[in-house]
């Protein structure tokens, strides 16, 4: 490639100034910059500057503090796996069953009700049943709590589904297997991007809160022990890291779910309506 075709591949000044600043840029900026000016109002161990935020970041992660991250972390990531793999199961299926089922209105109360059931009180009606557990409570948690968001997305989503496609189907006298495979699931897939992304948001959130009094172990248990010493440098800087990860695996699934519906021209208003 010559020179003068390498300068024409190289990206205008316009594109350059647009990439580098982008909405997003200015709001970490300013947020930065605030969160600076209020720490000078606090106490160190109230709100802690970024300097010493990043300074007790460093040794919390190196492992050099009174408990574990590396241990905690994985305790907390995989008992958020586990209850989010559940809960996508059952409430997919549930939602399907709700959305073409004539006896949907049996399951429509005991949904709204659990939809409406504080994740706190389970956790303590399940220490109550089983004791402190190192996973049971929290999946049980988070299986009971975010089971209903999952079945409710994926129920509209299948009430939406077009009656004369089904009704087609039937015609060709096509197998259970075969209309789910070709069918239901290829309609239903933009609400199950959507429910994934509301679900997992939902899950990680309550897993810490779970964590509080249903455990003795995990990044919720440690922030905790923070509270009682009061000691917010301490909370604030367990929390971030934990905050970054599930934030960097939320925008992995956008950019999943956008390459997998590039081609739909509304699929951004289809996911704003399923989680909003």
């Amino acid at each position: 490639m010559s020179v003068k075709d390498r300068l024409l591949s190289l990206p205008s000044p316009s594109k350059l100034r647009l990439n580098l600043y982008q909405p997003t840029l200015y709001t970490i900026i300013i947020f930065l910059i605030l969160w600076q000016i209020t720490s000078m109002a606090f106490a160190e161990r109230d709100f802690p500057g970024l300097i010493q935020l990043a300074e007790t970041m460093a040794v919390i992660i190196s492992g050099s503090g009174e408990f574990s991250f590396v241990g905690n972390t994985r305790v907390t990531l995989e008992r958020i796996a586990v209850g989010y793999i559940l809960a996508m199961t059952t409430g997919v299926a549930l939602g399907i069953a709700m959305g073409l089922s004539r006896f949907r209105e049996y399951l429509t109360t005991p949904l709204i009700i659990a939809l409406n059931f504080p994740a706190i009180v389970w956790t303590f009606i399940f220490v109550m049943w089983l004791g402190f557990t190192d996973y049971l409570v929290v999946v049980l948690v988070l299986f009971a709590s975010v089971t209903p968001y999952i079945a409710v997305n994926i129920w509209k989503g299948a009430e939406d589904i077009d009656s004369d496609l089904l009704a087609m189907a039937n015609s060709f006298n096509f197998s259970e297997i075969y209309l789910y495979r070709h069918v239901l699931i290829p309609s239903l897939l933009p609400y199950i991007f959507a429910s994934a992304r509301l679900g997992f948001a939902v899950t990680w959130k309550l897993s810490l809160v779970a964590e509080i009094f249903g455990t003795s172990s995990g990044l919720g248990y440690v922030i905790f022990y923070y509270f009682d010493l009061t000691r917010a440098d301490m909370m604030i800087a367990w929390s971030l890291p934990i905050m970054l990860l599930m934030f960097g695996i939320e925008r992995l699934l956008k950019r999943i779910e956008r390459r997998t519906f590039a081609w739909r021209p509304d699929i951004n208003d289809l996911h704003q309506g399923a989680t909003g």
